[in-house]
């Protein structure tokens, strides 16, 4: 029998049973049954909010529930292998920056890399050094000061290591000099507890991983690991690290905040989604809510562009790792040129 036959026979026994060829079709197109985005770190975050932006945007969009679920442990790669391990049929997504996603498989954690991914990126998200409520490090020099005079002696939180904001403290450490001691969290409302309380003495975690922190008066904001200061609503703008050592340069650490779905996802899926993204989340107005309130950089992307942005910050973020010691393979073992 062939496929034309096949399916006016599979329309004929459907209209027998009393259901349509259309109702079939339907069954059959994606999405048909609700979708989850897996969350790499715990709820409260600055990755779990946006995520759950999103999860609500895009269910309105594609007309089928959305859910967010929160599976952590293992620097995250806990929630993505659960994702590997999946059937590629467009319902569960991994989530989370690409820069972690990009050097699990240098830090021999995760058999992955960019390319077993399509990207779909909603926000870009900047580390910023921070210290608790009360510290006497008032300003990136004091930090710079204290590590060098103390190596080894300054906590910094962060989400693990790999993370963004572990590479941005390794990024500030390489150009200032001294040594600190990273502790981990698994993501950025524990960090940010451990701020809060003492427990560490700074992080760099993101700016919208702060935020709350920050406008409550929590912890002390004294730079914004980037050229530009950090605006965010409701406080006064955060300054660049480059007001206080101008040739400072880390393009790595900003963070790109999407959705990852795996490379063997149906044709259709990818298609249903670039109509998604260029229709719905380019114009969301609640995520970019989310950015003024929170320092975030609405910039909604998705294929190639995406992929491009995403490609040199792992590279930068990989050789970084691998000039500190802390990958178990040469980035070029695993397809990452030095930038």
């Amino acid at each position: 029998m062939n496929k034309r036959s096949f399916l006016l026979s599979a329309g004929i026994a459907a209209l027998g049973f009393g259901v349509s060829v259309e109702t079939v079709a339907a069954q059959e197109a994606w999405p048909s049954e609700p979708i989850q985005i897996v969350v790499p770190w715990a709820a409260g975050g600055a990755t779990d909010a946006i995520m759950r932006i999103l999860a609500g945007e895009v269910s309105d969009a594609l007309e089928v529930p959305v859910t967010v679920v929160n599976q952590t442990g293992a620097r995250g790669t806990v929630g993505t292998n659960a994702v590997i391990n999946s059937e590629p049929d467009g319902y569960t997504w991994a989530s989370g920056g690409v820069q972690d996603l990009g050097t699990y498989k240098v830090q021999g954690l995760l058999d992955t890399d960019l390319e077993d991914w399509h990207l779909f990126i909603a926000v870009l998200n900047a580390p910023v050094l921070s210290v608790g409520e009360g510290s006497d490090l008032k300003t990136p020099e004091d930090v710079a000061a204290f590590m060098n005079e103390n190596p080894g002696d300054l906590t910094v939180g962060t989400s693990g290591i790999p993370s963004t904001a572990y590479s941005a403290i390794q990024a500030f450490q390489s150009h200032v000099g001294g040594d600190f001691r990273a502790v981990a969290y698994d993501g950025d409302a524990p960090t940010m507890v451990a701020v809060v309380s003492g427990e560490v003495m700074a992080t760099t975690q993101s700016g919208p991983g702060q935020a709350a922190m920050i406008k409550g008066g929590r912890v002390t904001p004294l730079a914004v690991l980037a050229d530009q200061p950090l605006v965010i609503e409701g406080i006064d703008d955060i300054p660049p690290i480059t007001q206080f050592y101008p040739d400072f340069s880390a393009p790595g650490v900003t963070i790109q905040v999407g959705v990852f779905l795996p490379k063997d996802v149906p044709q259709e899926v990818l298609d249903r989604m670039t109509e998604v993204w260029e229709t719905e989340i380019a114009n969301s107005e609640d995520l970019q809510a989310y950015a003024r309130e929170n320092g975030s950089i609405f910039s909604p992307m998705h294929g190639e562009e995406a992929m491009e942005m995403a490609r040199s910050a792992v590279a930068a973020t990989a050789w970084q790792m691998h000039d500190d010691g802390t990958t178990t393979m040469s980035p070029d073992e695993a397809g990452i040129p030095r930038p």
